[in-house]
């Protein structure tokens, strides 16, 4: 037998249980439509959401976990006698877990020959932003995977008497966690100008003020203003930029900023590398905040190479290419130290095995000397996470 199945994650706004009570609603009424046999949300859905009404826009269709237990993204992991495993997730899906949780879901659906759904939050204020990453997979098999705040699969009720063979896919595991695909690159800077615009929202200001100078986290951090300010849909002029230099004067100039200092909400541009290496301790929003720099530059050339504007995708290139520090060893030593607290000596092993094919020992050498001659671990700051640290 084969049914449908629906994975939702409706925006919930802390504050706002009526705009909150439309929203799950609204989700339920989309799967209803689509034919799902069931729904499946996030975990953390407010208690003063009307479950009466829930149930009655439900009807036979059961809701996880509002009108039905679900599991934990730890219990779908466990062996299960059950055909399909809802799991009603709380897991931030950021950026960096956006392939964990489709591999988690692979996995426990292999593992229990069953049909996961899983259901990440949406939305967020302050730090944690969430993607509303929604999940569904039979059999090791991933069938549906979508950061829109839907999903829909159609899935076969599995047998339990019969156990038929599924193919593992087997992934290479890579040297950092910073190592990122090349589609997540436009999803990161989407999140940063998201994290920022519900942080405007919540502060209750229209105004950004920033300086820009010719380095990639100070332009990174001028076009994710860009972005939240046209998510709340308001002039780039509300964007107050102090640029010093003739290439972030061309792209601040052409993005239709204000430029000279003014009020609001400040933003800062230091990135993780720079908190951990600078000393940077960031007074203000810092947008970059989560984001080694390695990452940083990733993002700002991919945005540089999609924008389809010359005026702005040029000088944003030449920054980048006065820049030849080789970022991937100092975010590696980054990872190793902040993530793990690896003493030094094994830093150093790791590093060699990792990169001797691509660097001299010399190189090698003088970059790690700089490294562990300046590094302090950095102290939290209010900023989208974007990469999970400690």
């Amino acid at each position: 037998m084969r049914i449908k199945v629906a994975a939702a994650a409706p925006e919930i706004i802390p504050g706002q249980p009526g705009q909150n009570m439309a929203n799950v609603l609204a989700a339920i009424s989309r799967a209803r439509a689509d034919g799902a046999a069931m729904l499946v949300l996030p975990d953390g859905v407010p208690e003063d959401i009307n479950r009466g009404a829930v149930e009655r826009q439900a009807g036979p269709m059961p809701v996880y976990p509002l009108t039905a237990p679900s599991l934990t993204a730890e219990q779908i992991l466990q062996p299960q006698e059950l055909d399909i495993l809802c799991c009603s997730s709380n897991r931030a899906a950021t950026a960096s877990s956006y392939y964990e949780n489709e591999e988690l879901a692979a996995m426990a659906s292999h593992e229990n020959m069953a049909v996961v759904i899983m259901a990440c939050p949406l939305g967020g204020v302050g730090q944690r932003v969430y993607t509303g990453q929604c999940v569904i997979a039979q059999n090791g098999f991933l069938l549906a995977s979508s950061e829109t705040g839907y999903a829909l699969a159609e899935v076969s009720m599995p047998r339990r008497d019969a156990k038929a063979p599924v193919e593992e896919k087997v992934t290479g595991q890579p040297t950092t966690p910073w190592t990122v695909f090349p589609e997540m690159l436009p999803r990161i800077l989407s999140l940063q100008s998201d994290g920022l615009a519900r942080r405007m929202r919540a502060a209750g200001t229209p105004q950004l003020t920033l300086s820009v100078g010719e380095r990639p986290d100070d332009l990174l951090a001028l076009c994710a203003c860009a972005g939240a300010v046209d998510r709340l849909r308001l002039s780039r002029k509300n964007i107050h930029a102090e640029v010093s230099g003739g290439l972030a004067a061309r792209v601040a100039a052409r993005l239709g900023v204000s430029c000279g200092g003014g009020g609001g909400l400040s933003v800062v541009s230091q990135d993780l590398t720079a908190r951990a290496l600078e000393g940077a301790a960031p007074e203000g929003y810092a947008v970059n905040a989560a984001l080694p720099r390695g990452v940083s530059r990733l993002v700002l050339r991919t945005y540089a190479n999609t924008c389809g504007d010359r005026d702005i995708s040029i000088p944003l290139r030449s920054v980048l290419s006065l820049d030849e520090t080789p970022w991937g060893i100092t975010d590696f030593l980054l990872y190793c130290t902040l993530v793990y607290d690896l003493p030094r000596w094994a830093v150093e092993r790791l590093l060699e095995d990792t990169f001797k094919t691509k660097y001299s020992p010399e190189e090698l050498q003088s970059v790690q000397e700089t490294f562990f001659q300046n590094y302090r671990k950095p102290s939290p700051c209010d900023g989208p996470v974007i990469f999970a640290v400690k």
